[in-house]
């Protein structure tokens, strides 16, 4: 199979000493489920259990080389149940290639094979909770979070606590046809009776929960809104609406100029939306006098840190319950 960049085939001769070599890789073994030392002889055996096949086969597991400008830059592996209906999934890449989008043009390419090509009805996928970077692949991939069980995976001789994402294959479908470019409008609009519900289905990446509240917990939140610098926050809830679809959700207070709340839905991340609507928004804060707004966020990897930045958000070197400060300043309104 081909992609852009891409060969993928069944690992062969070739591969057992590149193999051998990044699988005993700290950097490519600290959180997969292989033992260590990875030997020559287990590579071995591994391409030869894959000898004379020329398709997945329901019942058994493969191990697809990605293979990169003639070199094997890692792989994927695809196990599909006797029954043919469910896939499993994992990967693996050399340091020199992570980071560059390999490991998801390869594994796209094999989800959609074994979805279209096999009948494969459910994709599935366990990892360890310390597995953030592989967490975030498979969201990208548009695998959803299904459940965490707790010290109940036996690894390197302890038991370490188990994700596990899935996604059906109507899901991979929907989630493949989900518009990807800027939409043509972006409102905001009010939060009311008729929308709430509507509102609260949003959702961000669970690798972003950690970031940000639910609709749901920042409509308790407005009900129980407390002060600020001893100034009351009087919450103001609006959606954020892209052609005519509920995407977002801000929810501020504008007698203590605070951005509380800010959202984009999982669905419609990296369409620029988010941009567009805080740009209207702190427009409107700066044709109503505000002359500089606060919020605040937690850091870390994956943090909207660098979002809130662009915008021109700076820490002020102070925190609140562990999140950073920050302030933005207003100028006048643009000509």
């Amino acid at each position: 199979m081909r992609t852009d960049r891409l060969v993928l085939r069944f690992v062969a001769d070739e591969d057992i000493a590149p193999l051998t070599a990044y699988r005993n890789d700290p950097q490519v073994a600290a959180l997969q489920d292989w033992d260590l030392p990875y030997s020559e002889e287990k590579a071995r055996s591994l391409v030869a259990k894959h000898e004379g096949l020329t398709d997945l086969v329901a019942g058994r597991g493969h191990q697809i080389a990605i293979v990169r400008d003639g070199q094997l830059v890692g792989d994927v592996y695809v196990g599909i149940d006797e029954h043919g209906g469910v896939a499993d999934i994992g990967f693996s890449l050399i340091p020199a290639a992570q980071g560059q989008g390999i490991a998801h043009e390869a594994t796209t390419a094999l989800i959609d094979h074994v979805i279209e090509r096999h009948g494969v009805h459910r994709i599935t996928a366990e990892l360890s909770t310390q597995n953030l970077a592989s967490a975030r692949l498979l969201e990208r991939l548009g695998l959803t979070f299904e459940s965490l069980t707790r010290q109940s995976f036996w690894w390197r001789g302890v038991w370490d606590d188990n994700l596990y994402y899935s996604m059906t294959a109507d899901e991979r479908r929907a989630w493949r046809d989900r518009p990807t470019g800027p939409p043509a409008d972006v409102r905001l609009v009010p939060i009311t009776d008729d929308n709430r519900w509507a509102y609260s289905r949003l959702r961000v990446h669970r690798s972003q929960e950690r970031f940000v509240a639910s609709v749901q917990d920042s409509y308790a939140d407005a009900f129980f809104h407390g002060d600020r610098h001893g100034l009351p926050l009087i919450p103001q809830l609006r959606g954020i609406e892209a052609d005519g679809e509920p995407v977002g959700f801000v929810m501020y207070s504008e007698a203590t100029p605070y951005l509380w709340r800010f959202l984009i839905d999982r669905r419609h991340q990296g369409r620029g939306i988010g941009r567009r609507a805080l740009s209207q928004w702190i427009d409107g804060m700066r044709t109503n006098g505000h002359t500089e707004i606060e919020t605040s966020w937690v850091e870390g990897k994956g943090s909207p840190a660098p979002f809130y930045r662009a915008l021109g958000f700076e820490p002020t070197g102070e925190f609140d319950e562990g999140e950073t400060l920050a302030l933005l300043r207003l100028g006048p309104t643009p000509r």
